[in-house]
């Protein structure tokens, strides 16, 4: 530090003390020291409480993946922000679609692009418990996807499946993490999108000549949140048939299973439910059935119809 002396420091303080004294004398005072004029203009408070919500950094897992007769693919970019978990009621809410290298949670959208011949993008799955779920919503013209097996690196299912349209399912047969992959054909750049949306099932106790809506019996007559499958559980009563009678709604199905068969997510027969009446035959005058309620799209929407007997 550099030091200055006495003498330098003083000269300032009396050649001010001069002028003060000479501004009493010619009667020019100085007003307001010291007064309102002195305050100081408060500065902006920062909220050191305040955060931004934090983001999960999920390094993209090793993985072994098959050798492809198409060119050799290159890796997506680094891990980007995770969307947030959509809560019930809220799917159709969408947050922030998930870029490549993010992780998908139930809800998350993906709205992306290849932009180099072989590119292929990669996205870890955090479905939960669940261990069936749909990508829908797809779109990308001769672009195609497959889920992923952390475990031994092996894709489930003998194909990829295409993203130009429709809904798939896909069911986690392997214990431990997955991943999604999307890639294109041979020199294929292009958008893409998609939708995750986990299987949800509930049941309700029916019985033939019931009416059900929404909020009839409690809960019923609404698909919500998204991949919400509704069962309704009746005995034949000695009935040999049924005839569904469906109310105004959107694009809705229903199917009949055996009231054992637990698996419902993937459909087979599906008949059309809004604003159509048709018969469904039952194998015998007994046992026990479950009507099948889903959105082919695994879509939220309200339902309604009565069990009718037909035969």
């Amino acid at each position: 530090m550099t030091n200055f002396s006495a003498s330098r420091l003083l000269a300032p303080v009396r050649h001010g003390a001069v002028v003060l004294a000479l501004a009493a004398l010619a009667g020019c005072g100085l007003a307001g020291v010291g007064g309102s004029g002195g305050d100081a203009t408060p500065s902006a408070q920062v909220n050191g409480g305040a955060t931004t919500a934090p983001v999960e950094s999920t390094p993209v897992p090793s993985e072994s993946t098959p050798v492809e007769s198409t060119p050799a693919q290159t890796e997506s970019t680094p891990v980007q922000p995770e969307s947030t978990p959509v809560e019930s009621g809220t799917a159709d809410k969408a947050a922030a679609p998930v870029a490549p290298g993010g992780t998908l949670v139930d809800g998350s959208t993906v709205s992306s692009e290849l932009t180099r011949a072989g590119q292929k993008d990669k996205f870890t799955l955090d479905l939960g418990d669940a261990r069936e779920f749909w990508v829908t919503d797809m779109e990308g013209a001769d672009i195609q996807f497959q889920v992923f097996s952390e475990v031994d690196g092996e894709p489930l299912g003998p194909a990829p499946a295409s993203l130009s349209y429709g809904t798939s399912l896909f069911k986690l047969t392997k214990v431990g993490g997955h991943r999604l992959e999307v890639w294109g054909g041979t020199n294929v750049v292009g958008p893409y999108s998609f939708r995750i949306a986990t299987v949800k099932v509930r049941t309700f106790p029916a019985a033939i000549g019931l009416k059900i809506g929404e909020g009839s019996p409690a809960g019923a007559g609404r698909l919500d949140p998204p991949g919400r499958i509704d069962r309704f559980e009746f005995d034949a009563d000695g009935a040999t048939a049924i005839k569904i009678i469906g109310g105004q709604c959107g694009d809705i199905a229903m199917e009949l299973f055996d009231a054992a068969q637990k698996s419902v997510a993937e459909a087979r027969q599906p008949y059309p439910l809004c604003g159509n009446e048709f018969e469904i035959p039952l194998a015998s005058g007994t046992g026990r059935y479950a009507l099948v309620v889903r959105s082919p799209a695994a879509k939220a929407g309200t339902y309604s119809f009565q069990i009718v007997r037909a035969g």
